[in-house]
């Protein structure tokens, strides 16, 4: 019996010799790295271009400049060159969309392109196949030359890699021309609908973007950035102590996005290869969009989509 009760012991004795050591094991953990605890959060970088191609219409068989079919390769070139993954056209005719689609193929998709009247292919939205998936795409109405409506696209994409949703819409404001002179209240009406725009879908919490040739440099950036919650691309466009600061734009072209949104890699390209192209520089920047700053640009329920033709 006493043999017993002294292999019991033992037993009971090296049971508390390992408990206590694992329970000092317990004890020296060293703490998790925060990077291990907690996981980034989904983050992209995409580079977006504002784009007048120059429509074919302005380079007639004996102009100085080669044709529109012929540009809108070179502008493709250019797309390819600076990795772009979502451009604002503006003056993409018919002929040039039809080109464009031939030569690109499948990695870009458009709107509308010839979905609707063929003058409203010239303000097209494209983007990146292999980047983006469409949500959604409909138009708003904005006053064109001489106050005739023409409709201006606006898209709702989801980024592939994050699964983030982002709204992009592009614009063609009126410019002063010898046809159409004193443009100027139209252009201030349309800017006032982009406004509007812009303040109908902020509340949503998806990023947004901006593209389009504005025709107009400071009084654009200065008015829009104060009304609706947009910053410039450009980084020498901004507000400082409350003051606009529009940094002497040469452009009438601008990307705008979110107030959050950061940007770099900002360029106005007046290359050589630009420069036959078209008669606009070629304005790229670089957006970055993460779900800490844009929770709700994961939601499994978008927004509905903007009624086609809405204007304000």
């Amino acid at each position: 019996m006493g043999e017993k009760l002294s292999r019991v012991s033992s037993v009971a004795a090296a049971l508390a010799v390992l408990l206590m050591t694992a329970l000092l094991s317990v004890g020296v953990v060293e703490p998790a790295s925060s990077t291990t605890r907690r996981a980034a959060p989904p983050t992209a970088t995409f580079t977006v271009s504002s784009f007048n191609v120059l429509g074919a219409s302005h380079t007639p068989p004996g102009s100085s400049r080669a044709s529109g079919t012929t540009r809108i390769v070179w502008a493709k070139q250019l797309l390819d060159q600076h990795h772009v993954q979502v451009a604002g056209f503006q003056e993409m005719q018919a002929v040039q969309y039809t080109k464009f689609a031939q030569i690109a193929g499948s990695s870009w998709a458009l709107y509308p392109g010839l979905t609707m009247l063929k003058r409203d292919s010239e303000n097209s939205i494209g983007w990146r196949t292999d980047t983006f998936d469409l949500v959604w795409a409909s138009t708003v109405k904005i006053p064109y030359f001489n106050g005739s409506l023409r409709s201006m696209p606006v898209v709702l994409l989801r980024e592939k890699s994050t699964g983030m949703l982002a709204y992009f819409a592009n614009v063609h404001n009126p410019a002063d021309t010898s046809t159409y002179p004193n443009q100027g209240a139209y252009r201030a009406e349309a800017t006032r609908m982009e406004i509007a725009l812009q303040n109908l879908i902020a509340p949503t919490g998806i990023p947004r973007f901006l593209t389009g040739d504005m025709n107009e440099r400071a009084s654009y950036f200065c008015r829009v950035t104060s009304e609706a919650p947009l910053k410039a691309a450009r980084p020498k466009s901004t507000w400082v102590n409350g003051v606009c600061s529009a940094g002497s734009p040469r452009a009438v072209d601008w990307i705008l996005g979110s107030t959050e949104v950061p940007w770099s890699s900002y360029i106005e390209d007046r290359s050589a290869l630009v420069a036959k192209t078209t008669d606009h520089p070629m304005i790229i920047g670089d957006a970055t969009i993460d779900t800490a700053t844009f929770p709700n640009a994961l939601t499994a329920t978008p927004p509905e989509p903007i009624v086609p033709g809405t204007t304000f």
